[in-house]
């Protein structure tokens, strides 16, 4: 079929929904303001592809025949032009996140869909293509801009979600901490046990008393990090005290936090630090992000290259006004072409990564002063270099 023939005097939408009623709604309620074209599956959706310029995809995800994910991997590979929106239960959480990390999605609705959010998308999305005929960058932008959008308006809804479970697990730590294991302590000393036995027990309660102090410490953090994400664009407040955060106890906490994932896989993690080192002006949420971050790419990698016990180690120094962190590992390393791209938002060597978690560190450590520097080899490892202002 010629380009002509391919041309609409308005850009066309395109539904895909195996629902019959819901392609007889949405056709009425927007033919007035659209070129509306529907589908009851994915093959019939690529027929008319072939037929006509398709501006908008709009699709469901559960379908038979071919599924929306599926039908939307076909479309941004043949028509990387068209833009792609989900609509679809919430229920279908996992697939709509993974299509926004591949980039398969543009937006996403949920239904039941409110007529006007939807038409406000539909103009977005019809403009953007339109923009993006004469201007291919410029709807790229948009369509990243969109995404780290999508993704926020999810993180807000984890944010809510997460508040209520957390805050019972740290009611309940609480408990046990202050009643039920001061309370075993009292009916052991006072049980008569043998002394074999009663050294056991203590051993026991020892650990007990270890495992809540770190359980402590990390409900702390999740909270501090939940405040911090709550905070994230709202308006600065003017502050007279500068971040500062206690290196040496983020660095061990951090540590005991992947020691179970580099166990896992096979991989060591090996801490070399002096016995004092200053504060350095980042926030503890922050430096913790980065910390666990970086071990925990750092042990998958170990684990990626198949080496036995292979290393992860992170160095601490103090320099004159500065900190330097160095996060080596053993792993599999990277090529030039791929070390050149790492940090790009949503670029990521990983079938479940997201691409945005050292993006996220060099975004935290650029925000508290410091300087972040990757070098890798390809079958050597991987350093990362961090070097973060002291605090006053």
């Amino acid at each position: 079929m010629s380009d002509v023939e391919r041309v609409s005097p308005r850009p066309i939408v395109l539904y895909v929904d195996d629902d019959s009623a819901n392609r007889i709604v949405f056709e009425q309620s927007l033919k007035s303001e659209f070129e509306i074209r529907t589908a009851e599956d994915g093959p019939s959706a690529l027929k008319i592809f072939e037929q006509v310029e398709v501006a908008v995809l709009v699709t469901d995800m559960r379908m038979p025949a071919m599924s929306g994910e599926d039908l939307l991997r076909i479309v941004m590979e043949k028509y990387p032009r068209t833009l792609r929106i989900v609509v679809t239960a919430y229920s279908d959480i996992d697939p709509i996140l993974r299509a926004i990390n591949d980039g398969l999605v543009a937006r996403y609705m949920i239904k039941p869909w409110n007529r006007e959010e939807l038409v406000q998308i539909l103009h977005w999305a019809v403009e953007t293509w339109t923009f993006g005929r004469d201007r291919a960058e410029l709807q790229k932008r948009l369509l990243q801009t969109e995404r780290f959008a999508t993704i926020g308006m999810f993180a807000t809804m984890f944010l809510h979600d997460v508040r209520a479970p957390l805050g019972s697990a740290m009611l309940n730590h609480s408990v046990l901490g202050e009643l039920q294991v001061p309370r075993l302590e009292q009916v052991l000393g006072a049980a008569g046990l043998p002394p074999d036995v009663r050294e056991q027990l203590d051993l026991v309660l020892a650990d007990m008393r270890h495992s809540h102090a770190s359980v402590a410490l990390a409900l702390g953090m999740a909270k501090d990090f939940l405040e911090a994400m709550s905070e994230f664009g709202k308006p600065s407040k003017p502050s007279d005290k500068p971040p500062e955060a206690d290196l040496l106890s983020i660095i061990r906490h951090s540590v005991t936090v992947c020691q179970s994932l580099a166990i896992k896989l096979n991989a060591q993690i090996d801490c070399r630090m002096p016995t004092t080192l200053p504060h350095v002006r980042i926030t503890p949420v922050a430096l913790t992000q980065i910390l666990v971050n970086l071990l925990q790419n750092g042990t998958q990698a170990v684990a990626a290259r198949g080496l036995k016990n292979g290393q992860v180690s992170i160095i601490a120094r103090a320099r004159v006004d500065e900190v330097e962190l160095r996060v080596h590992d053993q792993g599999v390393g990277m090529p030039p072409e791929v070390l050149s791209r790492i940090g790009t938002p949503f670029f990521t060597t990983k079938p479940e990564g997201t691409g945005l978690g050292l993006a996220q560190c060099q975004r935290l450590v650029g925000t508290a002063g410091g300087r972040l520097q990757i070098e890798s080899e390809l079958g050597v490892g991987t350093t990362v270099t961090i070097i973060l202002p002291t605090a006053a």
